[in-house]
C-alpha cells in the first residue's frame, strides 16, 4: 500500500519540496548561468544548469536512487539550451554508466537521459559506447586522477559522422573527452556534448 501511494504523490520541487513540478519556476529561475568548460576532443559543449540546489538534486534523484521522473526537467532544460545554441548532431548517444551502478539503479541514468533529449530534439537515439572494464567511480578521484583513469576506458562503434553525446554532469571534463576519442575512432568527426549540469 505504501508504493501504491508513493506512486500516486504530487510531485515537489527538487529545490524548495514545494507541490508541483519537479522544479518550479521558481527555482529554475534562481539558478545561475552553468561554467562551460573547454574540453579536449569536444566541438561544442551546452549545458542545462550549474550543478547546484535544485539542478542537482534531479541529477542525484536520477543518478543514485534511479528515479526516471528526474530525467525530464534535466532534459527541457537541455533542449532549451540546445535551441539557442545550435546543434549539428544527427545522432544521439550516451556516457554509458558503471555496470555495476546500472544493475543497482535498474537503469543507466545516462541513457534514461538521452532517451529524453533525443525526443526533444526529434532525433534518433543509439548505443554507440561500451565500457572496456571497470574502473575506480570518477567521484572518489582528484582532476588528474580523473583523465589517467579513463584513458581507454570506452569504445565505439559504427559511428555517424555528426554525434551528441549526453551526460547528466561535466567537471573536469574527463569523461567526456574519452568518449569523444573513442567516437572519433569509430568514424565520428563532430562530436557535440550535452550535459544537464556542469559544476
Amino acid at each position: 500500500m505504501l508504493e501504491l501511494v508513493t506512486l500516486g504523490a504530487p510531485a515537489r520541487c527538487a529545490g524548495c519540496k514545494r507541490p508541483g513540478s519537479r522544479l518550479c519556476r521558481a527555482c529554475r529561475d534562481g539558478l545561475g548561468r552553468p561554467p562551460v568548460p573547454v574540453v579536449p576532443g569536444v566541438d561544442h559543449l551546452v549545458v542545462g544548469w550549474p550543478y547546484e540546489a535544485g539542478a542537482r538534486s534531479l541529477v542525484l534523484d536520477l543518478k543514485l536512487k534511479g528515479d526516471r521522473g528526474a530525467a525530464a526537467p534535466l532534459a527541457d532544460a537541455l533542449v532549451r539550451e540546445v535551441s539557442g545554441a545550435g546543434l549539428t548532431a544527427e545522432m544521439v548517444t550516451w556516457v554509458p554508466g558503471r555496470p555495476i551502478e546500472n544493475r543497482r539503479r535498474g537503469l543507466d541514468h545516462a541513457g534514461v537521459l538521452a532517451a529524453e533529449v533525443g525526443r526533444g530534439l526529434g532525433l534518433p537515439v543509439v548505443p554507440l559506447l561500451s565500457r572496456t572494464g571497470e574502473r575506480p567511480d570518477q567521484a572518489s578521484l582528484g582532476a588528474a586522477e580523473r583523465w589517467a583513469n579513463l584513458q581507454g576506458a570506452f569504445v565505439a562503434t559504427d559511428c555517424p559522422e555528426r554525434v551528441a553525446l549526453v551526460d547528466d554532469l561535466v567537471t573536469t571534463g574527463a569523461t567526456a573527452s574519452a568518449c569523444a576519442q573513442a567516437l572519433r575512432a569509430a568514424g565520428a568527426t563532430r562530436v557535440e556534448v550535452l550535459a544537464a549540469c556542469s559544476a
